[in-house]
This record gives structure tokens, sequence and C-alpha cells, in this order.
């Protein structure tokens, strides 16, 4: 009998941390000139990050981010910007370039105004969510711009009155 009782505590347990306590982290930035000619927000998502191999075998890791350009905005011209991640035990590196000219994996591309662009960036390295500490996008060598932690705390509703989980945003300060 206690035994049974202690695997209906590991359950319930389980249950509750897969399901109820969930937390979405994500990075945001929202960036523009004084003239407000440039106006996007980029979104880097660390949940989303897997492992592939490639043909020569090495593993890599990608992650999904998005660019969201504001519709009074130009169009952005998206060409080989590097996104950086700093890993919890200091380790830096930034993502490597594809040689795909279209799709998920594209590293050069346009963002017309008022459109918003999915990609994969790919780094060569093997890493989780759990390791990011902080991330920034590059535009060139000397110039960094910090993405800030966000996370929505996912608290769903007893299924019978609301199957639809609420997010409650929390900027993080690092």
């Amino acid at each position: 009998m206690k035994k049974l009782i202690c695997i209906a505590f590991v359950f319930a347990l389980f249950y509750y941390n897969q399901t109820l306590a969930q937390t979405n982290d994500y990075y945001l930035g929202v960036f523009s000139n004084t003239t407000k000619t440039i106006k996007f927000t980029i979104g880097a998502y660390p949940n989303s990050i897997s492992q592939s191999k490639r043909n020569d075998g090495v593993i890599y890791s990608a992650m999904r981010i998005a660019i969201v350009n504001n519709e009074k905005a130009e169009a952005i011209e998206w060409s080989d910007y590097k996104i950086y991640i700093l890993l919890k035990d200091g380790t830096l590196f930034y993502n490597f370039l594809t040689n795909v000219s279209t799709g998920d994996y594209a590293c050069k591309y346009t963002v017309n105004p008022g459109e918003t662009h999915l990609q994969f960036v790919c780094f060569e390295k093997v890493f989780s969510a759990n390791d990011v500490d902080k991330i920034w996008l590059s535009f060139s060598d000397h110039q960094f711009l910090s993405l800030f932690l966000y996370k929505d705390d996912v608290q769903p509703k007893s299924p019978a009155t609301n199957p639809v989980a609420v997010p409650n945003k929390k900027q993080i300060k690092k």
C-alpha cells in the first residue's frame, strides 16, 4: 500500500511539473533609429533548441528566431548578422553561416514592412535552453545589441473550464 501511495505521489509531482508549472523563456529586443525608418523586434527562443547532424557528421544546435518589422519602417535587409550566446559556464559563441539561400536556415533575406520572418540559426556547439545565460544580436564586429530575458509562466486552468493556458509575462533582469 505504501508503495502504491509513493508511486501516486511521484506521478502527481511529475504531472504538476510537466503541466502546471511550465515556463516559456525567450529573449526579446526592440531596435530603431532616431528617424524610425528602422524599427523591428527580434525574438530568440532557447526552448526551440535542437541538435542535428550535418552531412559531414558534425552535430550542431539550431535555435528559432523571429524578426518582426514595423509596418511603417523600411524593409530590413538581413545579411549574415550574428546571434551571440553566453552560456552559464562562461562560453561565448555565435551562429555559423549556412549555404542555404532560401527557407528556414537562410542567412540573407528581406523582411518587408509589417512582416515577420521566422528562421533557425545554427551553432557549432551542443547546448540546451538551460545552459543559456545571455543573448545578443550583432550587426558588425563592434555593435552588440542585448536581448532581454522574458518568461511566460504557463498556468492552465482546469480542462473542463478553460483549456487554454494564459501567459503571465515577466521581464527578468540580470
